[in-house]
């Protein structure tokens, strides 16, 4: 069955896997983004700041897909200067919960929003509390569907983005670690975005509707 589909973030690692994933020929698919990206011309590309999104005129959505956030550092991860947290909150809660009311507004019955790993709005970590909130939020604007992606570090070739020889060490030391991790502590296995993007599309796509969460067992 035809649907239109919102994606938010389809510019980034995540969000360009989830991209490739739908079938843009069946779908009508709709980027919102502050930039336009090079993709098929019957993409529809809308801009804007995401500060005033109910400027854009109202059209029926049926699937919403959130894979925004703020670019953070290996330490950033852990601890986000006070100076920086503004900003942080403004895009990973104020921006993904207007793009979530943007939703609602246009009709949307079903949403998935890429969250972390560790998520917790009582946790003191100022990156898990802030997506443990907004989770929180979304889940209570009760869509018929909400999906909610875990992942734990991203695995993936970034578009745009220079070689990292801190996230290449990380990443060769985490993997190897992660053999070792099994039981509660397989979910912080590193994961591929392709996988993630899979698995988040094809939640979407099922006939269950409800909250779903998903972690690294989840992602095949």
């Amino acid at each position: 069955m035809s649907k239109k589909i919102l994606i938010v973030g389809a510019s980034g690692l995540l969000g360009s896997k989830i991209l490739n994933k739908l079938d843009y020929v069946a779908n009508e698919i709709i980027l919102l983004a502050r930039a336009k990206i090079d993709c098929d011309e019957r993409i529809i590309q809308i801009q804007t700041d995401f500060e005033n999104l109910e400027d854009i005129d109202t059209q029926q959505i049926d699937d919403v897909y959130i894979a925004i956030g703020t670019k953070l550092s290996l330490s950033e991860l852990l601890y986000i200067k006070k100076s920086k947290r503004d900003d942080f909150k403004k895009v990973d809660f104020e921006y993904v919960k207007n793009i979530a009311n943007f939703g609602k507004r246009c009709g949307a019955k079903s949403l998935s929003f890429i969250s972390a790993i560790g998520a917790n709005n009582r946790s003191l970590n100022t990156y898990l509390n802030v997506k443990g909130s907004i989770e929180n939020r979304i889940i209570k604007m009760n869509f018929n569907k909400t999906i909610i992606a875990r992942p734990s570090h991203l695995l993936g070739k970034r578009k745009g983005e220079a070689f990292n020889i801190a996230i290449f060490i990380f990443e060769v030391v985490t993997n190897f670690t992660g053999l070792f991790l099994f039981g509660p502590f397989k979910k912080f296995r590193n994961i591929d975005a392709a996988k993630v993007a899979n698995a988040v599309v094809d939640s979407m796509n099922n006939q269950q509707n409800g909250l779903k969460v998903l972690e690294y067992k989840d992602f095949k």
